[in-house]
C-alpha cells in the first residue's frame, strides 16, 4: 500500500513540475496570433496611385492605366488613392511603375512643386567663393550675406548685412540633386548659378544687392535648422565700416577689372574680364 501511495505522489509532483515548465503550446500560439493581428491593425497603410503603362502628354488617365500600391510610410509629392484622377489629362510623360504626382497633372516642371506658397525660385550667379567653397548642395539652408562698397550713399563708409536668413537651396549649377555621373558633373561645370527659394517680396532686394554689392551664401548649421520656420526670410541690420573702426577712413579700393567670364575651349578653360 505504501509504495503505491509514494508512486502516486511522485507522479503528481512530476506532472505539476511539467506543467510549470511546459505551458500549453496552443495557448501561446493563440496569443501570438492575436498580437500579430493587433500589430497589423495598428500599422498605418498609405495608398497611392501608380501608372501601369507608358502615357504621353495629353493622354487621359483611365482605370486600366492605374493601380493602387500601399506603403507603410507616407511619400511626399505623390497623389493618394482617395483622390479622383480618372479622366484627367497628363501634363508630363509617365513611365510604367511611376507613382502619380501633382506634376503629372499640372503644367510646368518639378521646380514649382518644391516651392512653398509665397516664394519664388530665383537664380543668382555664383563661384566657389560665393557658394561656401563650392560645398553648397541642393536642400541646404543658407543665409544670403551682402557687402556694399558704399553705405548710406557714402563711399568711405562700406556696409555689410545678412539680407535673408534660412533660405532653401533648390538647385546648384542647374541640378536639383547631387551629380551621380561624370556626364552630369560635366554639364554642371558650365552652369555657375544657384537657385534659391526667395520670399516674393524680397526678390527686388536680392537683385539690387547682386548688382550693387557682393553676395555670399553662408550655410546654416544642422542644429539651427529647427529655427528656420520662425525666421525664414528675415535679415539683420547693416554693419558699417565706421562702426567697426571709429575715426578711420575706409581703405581705397582698386576699380574692378570688369565682370569675369569663363571661356571654354574644348577641354580647356580660361578666365577673362569684360566691362
Amino acid at each position: 500500500m505504501l509504495p503505491a501511495l509514494t508512486v502516486a505522489l511522485l507522479a503528481l509532483i512530476l506532472a505539476v513540475v511539467g506543467l510549470s515548465r511546459h505551458p500549453d503550446s496552443s495557448l501561446s500560439v493563440s496569443q501570438a496570433d492575436k498580437d500579430d493581428a493587433r500589430q497589423e491593425q495598428q500599422a498605418p497603410a498609405f495608398r497611392y496611385w501608380v501608372v501601369t503603362r507608358s502615357l504621353n502628354i495629353g493622354d487621359e488617365l483611365d482605370e486600366e492605366s492605374l493601380a493602387v500600391v500601399s506603403s507603410p510610410a507616407p511619400i511626399a509629392n505623390v497623389l493618394t488613392a482617395d483622390q479622383d484622377v480618372v479622366g484627367k489629362a497628363l501634363r508630363q510623360f509617365a513611365r510604367p511603375g511611376e507613382l502619380l504626382s501633382r506634376n503629372h497633372l499640372e503644367s510646368g516642371g518639378t521646380l514649382p512643386g518644391t516651392l512653398p506658397a509665397g516664394y519664388r525660385a530665383l537664380a543668382v550667379a555664383v563661384d566657389d567663393v560665393v557658394m561656401a567653397g563650392g560645398l553648397v548642395s541642393p536642400g541646404d539652408l543658407v543665409d544670403v550675406v551682402v557687402a556694399f562698397r558704399k553705405g548710406d550713399g557714402e563711399r568711405d563708409n562700406p556696409a555689410a548685412m545678412v539680407l535673408l536668413s534660412n533660405v532653401q537651396v533648390l538647385a546648384v549649377k542647374g541640378a536639383m540633386a547631387e551629380a551621380q555621373s561624370g556626364q552630369d558633373r560635366e554639364q554642371q561645370r558650365r552652369n555657375n548659378t544657384v537657385v534659391l527659394a526667395v520670399p516674393a517680396d524680397k526678390m527686388p532686394a536680392v537683385l539690387l544687392a547682386e548688382e550693387e554689392g557682393a553676395l555670399r551664401l553662408a550655410v546654416v548649421a544642422s542644429e539651427d535648422k529647427s529655427l528656420a520656420a520662425t525666421g525664414a526670410g528675415k535679415g539683420s541690420k547693416p554693419v558699417y565700416y565706421r562702426d567697426l573702426f571709429p575715426g578711420k577712413a575706409a581703405p581705397v579700393r582698386k576699380a574692378a577689372p570688369g565682370q569675369r567670364v569663363e571661356v571654354y575651349e574644348g577641354s580647356d578653360s580660361r578666365s577673362t574680364y569684360v566691362r
